[in-house]
C-alpha cells in the first residue's frame, strides 16, 4: 500500500464550535469549511481547519442519538479518534485490506457533493480508534460535503504533520506493531527498550514506524512495570481510560519563531528543567542553548542534522491529548531517543531537587 503521509486527523470533542476556534485564534489554523450530517446514529457537525498541509477535523455530536461521538468524549475527553490517508482505489483498498486481515469497521462510505465525490473505509485501531481510508474526486477537503469558508487566511508557519504517536498497554505493543506494518506495509526503524531507561526511576518502550520513504511515521509506546515512579505514558493510560493516539506532531521551518507566536496567543509548553540546558550547552557549546531553554525546546544533534522538538501543555482539561512541534534541520530523520532519555534524567533530577 502506498501510503504518502496523513490526509487528516480528526478530533471528537464536546464543543466543536468552541475547540475550532481554538485552533484558529490558538495555533493559527484556518478554518476552511463546516459540514453538517447524519452520521452512523445521528446528527454531527464537523470543522475543518487546515494550515499548510495539515488538515485537522473537529467533531461533535448535534444530539444525543449520536452515541458513538457522545460516548466516545465521555470516556475519553477530547481526543483522535481518526487519521485519514488517501488512496487511488478504495475498492482495491478494501481488497487489500481484507487479505491482510485488517479489521474493518463499517461499510464503505460514498458521498457527494457538488462536484466534489469521496468514498472512504475504517478499520479498527487500539480500543476506540480508527484508520480511514479516502479516495477523493474533485475534493479540495478531506471528504466531500463540506460548505467551504472564504475567511482572510493566516500566514503558515506550519508545514505539514510530522507524525503521531500512540500510547497502549504493557505487552501490547508488539501487536500493534505488527498490524500497522502487515496493514500499511510500513517498516519498524527504532526501538527504545528498558536497557536504555536502566537506572532511572521512570521510562518507557518505544517503538518508530516508517512507510519506505518516510511519507508516514507512527510512534507506538507502552510502560515499563518495573519502574517505580508513573511516566507520562501511565498518566496517559490512567486519564485516557485506555490505548489510544496521545499526541499530534507537526512540523514548522522555525521552531524558535513558531513557539513565540504560539505563546503571544496564549498556549502554554510543558517546562523542560534546567539541568536538561546545563548538560545540552556543554555537549553541543555552538548551539544557541539560551534561545532554546526560553522556548523550552529540545535539542537533538547528529553531525551537521539537528532535531528540535517542543510540547504543550494538554489541550483539554484531561493530562491526555497534547501537541508536539518539530523542526527537522538538514533532514534530520531520527525522532529525539536521546532527547527522550536526557528529559526522563533531567526531570527526575528536578523532581528530588523539589
Amino acid at each position: 500500500m502506498n501510503v504518502n503521509g496523513v490526509l487528516f486527523v480528526e478530533i471528537y470533542v464536546g464543543m466543536a464550535k468552541m475547540v475550532a476556534w481554538w485552533h484558529e485564534m490558538a495555533l493559527g489554523f484556518n478554518l476552511k469549511g463546516v459540514k453538517e450530517k447524519k452520521g452512523e446514529y445521528g446528527q454531527e457537525i464537523t470543522y475543518w481547519l487546515q494550515h499548510g498541509e495539515a488538515n485537522i477535523l473537529i467533531t461533535s455530536a448535534l444530539e444525543p442519538q449520536a452515541h458513538d461521538i457522545v460516548s466516545f468524549v465521555d470516556r475519553h475527553g477530547n481526543s483522535i479518534k481518526r487519521f485519514g490517508i488517501e488512496v487511488d482505489s478504495i475498492d482495491e483498498t478494501i481488497s487489500l485490506l481484507q487479505k491482510n486481515n485488517a479489521i474493518i469497521s463499517c461499510k464503505k462510505i460514498e458521498e457527494k457533493y457538488e462536484v466534489e465525490m469521496s468514498s472512504s473505509i475504517s478499520i479498527k485501531l487500539f480500543d476506540d480508534n480508527e484508520i480511514t481510508f479516502v479516495e477523493r474526486k474533485n475534493c479540495a477537503s478531506p471528504f466531500a460535503g463540506f460548505k467551504k469558508i472564504n475567511k482572510n487566511q493566516s500566514k503558515p508557519y506550519i508545514r505539514k504533520i510530522d507524525h503521531l504517536a500512540s500510547v497502549v498497554r504493557i505487552n501490547e505493543a508488539a501487536f500493534w506493531n505488527k498490524y500497522l506494518c502487515q496493514i500499511l506495509e510500513l517498516n519498524l526503524i527504532q526501538t527504545i527498550g528498558e536497557e536504555f531507561f536502566a537506572n532511572l526511576l521512570s521510562g518507557m518502550k518505544m517503538f518508530v514506524l516508517s512507510s519506505p520513504k518516510n511519507s508516514f511515521n507512527k510512534v507506538l509506546v507502552e510502560p515499563l512495570p518495573e519502574k517505580v515512579k508513573k511516566s507520562q505514558v501511565d498518566i496517559f493510560l490512567n486519564h485516557h481510560l485506555g490505548n489510544g493516539i496521545q499526541h499530534l506532531a507537526f512540523e514548522v521551518d522555525d521552531l524558535i519563531s513558531s513557539v513565540e507566536y504560539l505563546k503571544r496567543n496564549g498556549v502554554n509548553f510543558t517546562h523542560v528543567p534546567e539541568k536538561y540546558y546545563e548538560e545540552l550547552k556543554i555537549k553541543s557549546p555552538e548551539l544557541p542553548v539560551d534561545l532554546l531553554q526560553k522556548a523550552n525546546i529540545l535539542c537533538e544533534q547528529e553531525d551537521d542534522k539537528i532535531l528540535l522538538q517542543v510540547f504543550t501543555e494538554p489541550i483539554g482539561d484531561r493530562p491526555t491529548l497534547f501537541y508536539e512541534f518539530v523542526q527537522r534541520i538538514n533532514d534530520y530523520k531520527g525522532f529525539g531517543a536521546t532527547n527522550v532519555k536526557q528529559l526522563f534524567k533531567s526531570l527526575e533530577v528536578h523532581l528530588t531537587n523539589d
